[in-house]
């Protein structure tokens, strides 16, 4: 059967709609819905113990999968999880790592970078509490990823997203934790701590780093008060006016004035977004740029017969494993839907080929074995298409498989 790629829309309420629809989809024989688990890290760096939330996608057992961290994770874990979800094709599947807050004062000490005094936008409790950023980092770095890839399925790519304050500790990694992470994700950062003068410090060192085949995007929310623009935003001299726009914007200007060797990156403003509603929408985007280059589309090969199929499919897959840095092999799906477009052309040889790749890549995917015996059904092979059938309800039970074959023994 035809697994279809789920399509991606960006209208506002369809996309929720898809979230929802993503969450809903890891239900339990006891009606209760799972869309990952809630671990918890003994730190010695912290003396403390840290939740993390876990999100496996299902697949083969012996896949492995990149893993993408998240701050905050008490508030974007699982819209994280349902998108990751909802783009299955668009993006590789991934683990997601939610990374939980231990109150508000605890923001403050893990994602910021340097301790500040109390300040119009920092009270006193929470100056006196920040600075805590390079500890933090030294816990997910030696503790928290250490825990994550002995107990979970993962590759070696990795990617942080954070907003506001967890935005701030993105930008610190980029800067100061680059060997940690392949891309980074800063959603709105608080880039106007420390009166801007950290980011200013982080700016003037940049050309030390080695950012070859690392990605960067920035969203940008909308903070602007009605009746000011930009550029009187960039002129106020109290910082107080939009402080987080006020500092973004000129990073921005920064990287299109440098142009750091070897990164690719992006950035895009959401006029209708605030500070507190960018996140969702700019993750999304964040997400098709950051994996523009994995999408397999079937679509090229219309108009072209001359194109040989199989091998266009593993020049693609091998380019992406280069970027990856890691062997990533063709999903199943784009294997089936790419074999059933062949058979729609009555190119039944480099078909026939696809539909047993599938079944040599995923020799446990019920739907593998499923397609096959489309094929052999489309062939003529009826005894061959029974093996098959068979085979696909030894691993799966399904109503439509176990039609077919009841029809095929008639």
């Amino acid at each position: 059967m035809v697994k279809k790629l789920k399509l991606i829309k960006m209208k506002k309420l369809l996309f929720l709609i898809l979230l929802l629809a993503g969450l809903s989809a890891y239900a339990q024989k006891d009606n209760r819905i799972v869309i990952g688990t809630i671990d918890t890290v003994y730190s010695k760096i912290l003396n403390e113990k840290r939740a993390v939330r876990v999100h496996v996608p299902e697949g083969d057992k012996n896949q492995r999968y990149p893993v993408l961290y998240i701050f905050d994770g008490e508030e974007h874990f699982q819209s994280a999880v349902a998108m990751s979800e909802q783009m299955s094709g668009l993006i590789p599947p991934m683990i997601v790592v939610g990374i939980d807050n231990m109150g508000h004062s605890f923001r403050e000490r893990d994602l910021t970078p340097t301790k500040v005094n109390p300040s119009a936008i920092v009270n006193a409790g929470d100056a006196r509490l920040s600075g805590g950023g390079e500890v933090f980092f030294n816990f997910i770095e030696k503790e928290l990823m250490p825990y994550i890839d002995s107990k979970y399925p993962t590759a070696s790519y990795r990617m942080i997203s954070g907003h506001s304050l967890g935005g701030l500790a993105v930008v610190n990694a980029f800067f100061n934790h680059a060997k940690l992470f392949n891309s980074y994700i800063t959603l709105d950062p608080s880039l106007w701590w420390d009166q801007q003068k950290w980011i200013k410090k982080q700016e003037g060192e940049i050309s030390n780093l080695d950012l070859k085949n690392k990605s960067l995007f920035v969203g940008i929310a909308n903070n602007i008060p009605p009746g000011m623009d930009t550029i009187s935003i960039l002129k106020d001299t109290t910082g107080m006016i939009a402080p987080v726009t006020q500092a973004v914007l000129p990073f921005v200007h920064f990287l299109r004035e440098k142009k750091p060797a070897g990164l690719r990156w992006s950035s895009k403003f959401y006029p209708n977004e605030r500070h507190g509603t960018v996140e969702l929408i700019s993750e999304y985007d964040a997400m098709r740029f950051l994996f523009d280059f994995y999408p397999f589309r079937t679509s090229q090969f219309s108009g072209h017969p001359e194109l040989d199929e199989d091998a266009v499919l593993a020049v693609h897959y091998k380019m992406v494993s280069e970027r990856m840095g890691y062997t990533v092999l063709p999903t199943e799906n784009s294997v089936n839907e790419l074999a059933y477009d062949c058979m729609g052309r009555h190119k039944m040889d480099v078909a026939y080929k696809l539909f047993i790749r599938n079944t040599q890549m995923y020799p446990n995917s019920g739907n593998a074995f499923d397609s096959l015996g489309d094929y052999y059904v489309a062939a003529g092979d009826k005894q061959k298409a029974i093996e098959a059938f068979t085979k696909s309800l030894s691993i799966q039970e399904t109503e439509d498989t176990r039609s077919k074959l009841n029809d095929l023994k008639k």
